[in-house]
């Protein structure tokens, strides 16, 4: 009986050292998988910071092309406006000029 007895307390302190280890095994995957979690955020935020960085850059190339589209059809506009206020000025000039020769 006292054999019996002295397997159990072994067998519960095997049990008990098997239990620390474990936890002590937990923590370290736990601490692990907290590190390899922050290194996949942080890997995922410089992409996304990348990503966008590379949306801005074509929307500002857009932008730019938008910009300089708008400010050639202005161009040509204010040209075709010179080019009829001119025409309009000279007619104005030749219906005074008829006008001051009487007709």
């Amino acid at each position: 009986m006292e054999e019996i007895i002295k397997q159990i307390v072994e067998a519960e302190k095997q049990a008990k050292e098997r239990i620390e280890k474990a936890k002590e095994e937990a923590k370290l995957i736990i601490q692990k998988a907290k590190e390899e979690a922050k290194k996949l955020e942080s890997k995922i935020i410089a992409e996304a910071q990348e990503k966008a960085k590379m949306v801005i850059e074509q929307k500002k190339k857009e932008g730019e092309i938008e910009a300089n589209r708008l400010i050639e059809e202005g161009t040509k506009e204010l040209e075709e406006l010179k080019v009829r206020a001119t025409e309009n000025l000279e007619k104005a000039i030749d219906e005074s000029i008829k006008l001051i020769r009487g007709g």
